[in-house]
Formats: C-alpha cells, structure tokens, sequence
C-alpha cells in the first residue's frame, strides 16, 4: 500500500467560517488548532487549500475528486445547508471520503431474506467544505475547510481506478457496447477489442467486465422488445423497396416475437442455382438475446461458401 496511508493529518480551516468538523450530524465536536498540523511541505494548485476560489460547486467537486484519485481513494457528497429565504439558496457543501460515515446493520427479517454485506465506511474524517460567497460581486464557492486524515489505508494508482467513482463508461463507449452486443459476442470478447482499440494493457479500460454487464442490463430492461420491433421494421421496410424480398415471422402467446425467418432476392436467386446441397448451420447463438441463429449455406461454382439469407 501506499506510504500515504500512515498517520498523515493535514487540517485547514477558515476561523471566518466556524463550524463543527464532524461528519456525523449528532456530533458537535470541533477539533482545536492544536491538534492541526501541515505535512505538505508545499502547497500548489493541486491541492485544496483554504480561500481557494471556484465558479460553481460542481467544479469544486471536480478538483477534489482529481486529488483524491492522486492521493489513493475517491470522494462522495455529503452534507448540505442553506438559508430560507428569497435567493437564498444552498450556501455550503461538504465533499467528503468514500468510507466516511457508518453504515447502520439492517435488521434481519425472517419473511424477507437479505444481504448484510460488509460495508466499506469505516468513519474517515477527511472532507473538503466549501461555501458561497458573494464578496467580489458574482456569486462563488469558496473552500472554507479542509482535512485530509484517513483512517484507512490508502490505494496505489493501478489500484485506484477500481474504485466505483472511478469506473466510468463515456457514451462513445456504451454505444459500441452496444452494437457489440446486438452482433453477439461475449462481453470478454468487447473487453479484448476495446482494448485493442484504445491502445491500452489489458485490464486497463476506466470500467470492467461487471460494468459492461450491468450497463447491458440496464439496456435489456429499458424496453426488452425493442430490438424485435426494430427488426420487424427493417424487414417491411425493405418489403415496401423490394418485393422480392422474403420474411416470416411468428408470435408467442404475448405477442411477443418468437421465431423470424428473412431472404434477400439475390439469395432465392443464388438458392435457385446452388441449392442441390444445403446446410442449415445452427452453431451460432446470440448470446445477447439467448437464440439460436440459423444460416442456410451452399457451395457455388467456385467451392466457396454461400449464405441464403
């Protein structure tokens, strides 16, 4: 692990802003300067440090979130307040770490079995407090505490990258995702050419095998019937340009498409002249929708093969 994760304490905080530290709403203790201490030998823009100055909350976020990644862990969104009134608003956030806080134990419930999977909060104390400010005319968020103690230990950099904040899918990538699927291959076969594409060792994309196969859920449960429909589609749609064209479909009891069956015109032509020996090949399986997928093949003059679809 990382030599950052020994008893390291770095706590900032704007006597013009005096608030509890805690992270826990119950508590009200505050932590007394003398137990402060800076070991950052120097201070840069890439670390947050009091009065510094950002245009909007969520860009606040940004950079914290980039530091935590340097640093070995991830940042979640904590704690807001606010003033009543007219244009008042939200006027302080705490950003805090991902294992701040505790998670309560479900209580057991014999009709209703569930999982008490162990939680990864472990009560850490680093946070990054900003509130808004409207000193120099435009409204803007100012960082008014800060605490970067942890009491766990913290990631290397190839190990940071698992964490959930961390795993994202860009939609460029979900898109290809995507039309992967809709050809069949196995979600270990999309990870092999995304990374073939991206340049990148494997094991190294920004999301993982779960990721994808969760995202691919999602999708499944978005609209299951969606992909049937837009076949159904496509397949009128060349009727109306190509009368010639040949499609059969069935229905289950739902309604719902069962089996479906289609021939271009140059196929029934190719059928007419190599179709003394036939194949129906049935080795194929759509692994996104669990189907078998038949293709009627023939060898023409040339001992190639020929599809009749």
């Amino acid at each position: 692990m990382s030599e950052e994760a020994g008893p390291m304490l770095v706590v900032y905080d704007d006597p013009s802003d005096q608030r509890s530290l805690s992270l826990d709403d119950t508590s009200s203790t505050e932590e007394s300067p003398d137990e402060t201490r800076l070991s950052l030998e120097t201070t840069t823009d890439a670390i947050p440090y009091i009065g510094q100055r950002f245009v909007t909350h969520d860009a606040a976020y940004e950079f914290y979130s980039e530091f935590a990644k340097r640093c070995g862990f991830s940042i979640r969104r904590h704690r807001t307040e606010g003033k009543d009134g007219v244009g008042k608003g939200l006027t302080r956030r705490y950003f805090v770490c991902h294992r701040a806080g505790n998670t309560p134990i479900k209580t057991s419930n014999e009709s209703k079995p569930q999982r008490n999977r162990k939680s990864s909060r472990c009560g850490c104390q680093a946070y990054l407090r900003i509130s808004k400010t409207t000193e120099l005319g435009a409204p803007e968020w100012r960082v008014t505490g800060f605490a970067n103690h942890h009491n766990h230990e913290l990631l290397e950099p190839n190990q940071v990258r698992f964490l959930p904040a961390y795993r994202t899918i860009s939609d460029a990538d979900k898109s290809r995702i995507l039309m992967f699927a809709k050809t069949g291959i196995s979600v270990q076969q999309m990870m092999r050419l995304m990374e073939l594409e991206k340049c990148v060792e494997p094991g190294y994309l920004p999301f993982t095998e779960k990721d994808v196969r969760n995202l691919l859920q999602s999708f499944r449960k978005l609209d299951p019937e969606d992909e049937s429909i837009d076949l159904l589609r496509m397949c009128r749609n060349i009727k109306d340009k190509d009368p010639n064209f040949k499609f059969e479909f069935t229905l289950d009891p739902s309604n719902r498409l069962e089996n479906i069956t289609w021939s271009y015109a140059s196929s029934i032509q190719s059928y007419d002249v190599f179709g003394d020996a036939v194949v129906f090949d049935t080795t194929h399986r759509l692994t996104a929708f669990d189907m078998p997928l038949g293709i009627w093949v023939g060898i023409n003059n040339y001992g190639c093969s020929i599809h009749f679809i």
